[in-house]
């Protein structure tokens, strides 16, 4: 690196900034500014040699900041090169008349990038070798830095009198048009005279001191006769010679070649080549005027289960090399089918129909894409060193639903629930998808934030039943009274809760209700020890404030933490046992119970249940449904029920709806029971009534 030169970076995006740099860092020393000011600043501090400038800058725009150094005596001799996102013609021909000796559109090629500031760097060595060993006037270094940076042009730069007569033209326009020299030429030459009209008011113009730059399309000839599309930017300018007409000329094939590399950049996903959420957009407008009242066509969202926790476990290269291997697999797998791939997030992906899909299709439709689900995840596992989970939800949708834009947003909706119903790693066909339903949960979401309303929630408790029928204990549950008819249920509420991090406020909440009704069952029987179990989400358990907040809680209330039993649920005991055991150690240490919830429809391990000292375990509703007899034989409830005797851990039955269930239960000795055969959730003054009937 030739530590005597500086490269200024005007931006204010980090990711530009930092490609710059990295293209850059071999050829001279960095510099970085984020605002038009501190460009001005530092330029004014550094005088570096070259500055990439961006015109869309936070305070001034870079038209301003260029102005400002082409006015400082001690600043205009430094190259400023635009690179902009803003590629328009007017834009390019108003930097180069301000004194921009260049002008690159955004996404930045970086080998032309590299050689152009190569060039430009070493033009500037050989002028100022020159000037020392030959003592050039300045005009003569400016001169000659004026003519290469010409020559470096990709735009057909020429300059003639008032009369037409060129008097420069860089070595773009000659290889435009074909000619070996047009110095001492006419413009007519190139431009047809009727197409200069603005030469026949030269005096006018000149008089009125302010000539509007002229911008048209234009179909010119060359040399060999051959017709080409052009842009033409006509202006006006004086130096000490007189006026001068200044032509900027761009061959429009070449901008559309450039608009065309934009254009491939923005359809697709530069990491897996999959079609971008751009191309996605693109391909819902062109679906708007097909109308068919018999077709629909399918949608299909896949996401990577637990994504962030593979970044963090075997880092980026090798996620962005999975998420690689998914698109190069799906591809495989639906090359014949006439379905098209979308990257749409991190480790979103979208398969789309390309064309409606006739009724009797459907099933085939959806068989395939099911077939290729089971296939990805069969020969990506394969490749990898651990096992890959994808969650996908697939369904049909009309025209009208892709132009309201809505398809995207209605199956990410679907996902979310399928995941809350605990199906993930699977692919779900949902026959119907609720747009109405996308929309309030966004605005429940957006409520929650900001400023939950506890108007709308209350508690219920369900009593648990011993074996002589006595109610021995209860569970406090949620409700939710939403204000406005909803399609949205309490389960919707919760997820909300939980993706907000509401749910937080919303556990202490249900603690201090559940703590208040014990001490106003307290005042009037002291010795009232019923325990009340709460649940709580991993949400809660993440809350660094967790322990002493329910502990000031209980205390507020004089009610006994031992009469509190946290309910956790197995999946979430599981999946976080690293991360819980400090947790649940202090509430345990504070004096509450902890029960572990829905037992074994997670990941069933003895010897997490061991090393935690657990209170109590509850046999999950969907196994006490296959009860249906009281001779029958269930030898998962029987393991269950056995094994936490042995470990000396309370069972609880929960979702028990029948007598046959209540009597095989308590002839395998199950000490709890719990469900709508003996109680349904009652209101606290419900709750208090029974309570003080039983005393």
């Amino acid at each position: 690196m030739d530590t005597d030169r500086k490269i200024l970076i005007v931006d204010d995006d980090p990711i530009i900034i930092v490609e710059l740099s990295s293209t850059l860092k071999d050829l001279g020393d960095i510099y970085v500014a984020t605002s038009g000011e501190s460009a001005i600043a530092t330029a004014k501090d550094i005088v570096p040699d070259i500055i990439l400038l961006d015109i869309g800058l936070p305070d001034i725009d870079g038209f301003n900041v260029l102005t400002e150094i082409s006015n400082n005596e001690r600043l205009r001799h430094i190259n400023v090169i635009i690179v902009t996102a803003h590629g328009e013609f007017d834009n390019h021909l108003k930097s180069l008349s301000i004194g921009a000796v260049d002008f690159i559109s955004k996404p930045v090629n970086r080998q032309l990038l590299e050689k152009k500031i190569c060039s430009i760097l070493i033009n500037r060595t050989h002028i100022t070798n020159t000037v020392k060993i030959k003592s050039q006037t300045q005009l003569e270094q400016l001169n000659n830095q004026f003519m290469n940076l010409l020559s470096m042009l990709t735009e057909a730069v020429i300059i003639t009198d008032t009369q037409g007569q060129i008097k420069l033209a860089n070595d773009y326009s000659k290889s435009l048009f074909g000619y070996k020299e047009l110095s001492d030429k006419n413009i007519n030459l190139i431009i047809p005279a009727e197409q200069l009209t603005h030469q026949n008011r030269v005096d006018e113009l000149t008089d009125q001191k302010d000539f509007t730059p002229i911008f048209r399309h234009m179909d010119l000839i060359k040399h060999n006769g051959q017709v080409i599309d052009v842009e033409v930017g006509i202006s006006l300018h004086k130096n000490e010679m007189g006026y001068l007409f200044l032509y900027v000329i761009r061959d429009r094939f070449e901008k559309k070649l450039t608009q065309a590399r934009l254009l491939k950049a923005a359809l697709y996903d530069p990491l897996t080549g999959a079609y971008s959420r751009e191309a996605l957009e693109v391909d819902l407008d062109k679906t708007y005027g097909k109308k068919s009242n018999k077709a629909c066509y399918v949608g299909c969202l896949l996401d990577v289960d637990r994504f962030n926790e593979l970044n963090a476990v075997y880092g980026h290269s090798h996620c962005n090399k999975l998420l690689r291997d998914i698109t190069n697999e799906l591809r495989k797998l639906l090359e014949k089918l006439p379905l098209r791939l979308y990257r749409v997030g991190g480790d979103l992906f979208i398969i789309k129909s390309i064309q409606p899909i006739e009724k009797v299709n459907y099933a085939a439709t959806k068989e395939a894409i099911q077939h290729a689900f089971s296939m990805l995840l069969k020969n990506v596992s394969q490749q990898l060193e651990h096992k890959l989970s994808i969650s996908g939800v697939m369904s049909f949708f009309s025209t009208d639903i892709l132009k309201s834009g809505a398809m995207l947003p209605m199956l990410e909706d679907a996902i979310k629930s399928c995941k809350l119903k605990g199906n993930s790693g699977e692919l779900i066909f949902v026959e119907n998808t609720n747009y109405s339903r996308t929309i309030k949960v966004a605005e429940l979401a957006q409520s929650m934030l900001s400023g939950l309303n506890y108007d709308t929630l209350s508690v219920v408790f369900q009593p648990k039943v011993n074996a002589a029928n006595e109610v021995d204990s209860a569970e406090a549950l949620l409700r939710w009274h939403s204000t406005n008819p909803s399609p949205l249920n309490l389960l919707d509420f919760i997820g909300v809760a939980e993706s907000t991090g509401v749910i937080i406020n919303i556990g202490y909440f249900v603690l201090d209700q559940v703590c208040d009704m014990l001490n106003a069952i307290r005042q009037s029987q002291p010795n009232f020890d019923k325990k009340i179990s709460v649940n709580l989400s991993i949400r809660q358990l993440a809350d660094p404030t967790l322990v002493d907040t329910f502990n000031a809680i209980c205390q507020r209330h004089a009610v006994p933490c031992k009469q509190i039993i946290f309910e956790i649920t197995e999946s979430v005991m599981a999946e976080n046992i690293k991360v819980l055991t400090t947790v649940i150690h202090d509430l345990k240490t504070a004096g509450f119970g902890i029960a572990i919830d829905d037992f074994g429809t997670g990941q069933s391990n003895l010897s997490y249940i061991s090393q935690l000292h657990l209170d109590e375990l509850k046999i999950d509703k969907s196994f006490i449904d296959q009860i249906t007899s009281e001779d029958g034989q269930y030898p998962i409830v029987d393991t269950v029920i056995n094994m936490a005797k042995a470990m000396k851990l309370t069972v609880v039955a929960e979702g028990v709806e029948s007598l046959s269930q209540a009597n095989y239960l308590r002839a395998k000795s199950c000490d709890l029971i719990q469900g709508f055969y003996f109680y349904k959730p009652m209101p606290r003054d419900e709750w208090l009534k029974l309570m003080t009937d039983d005393s």
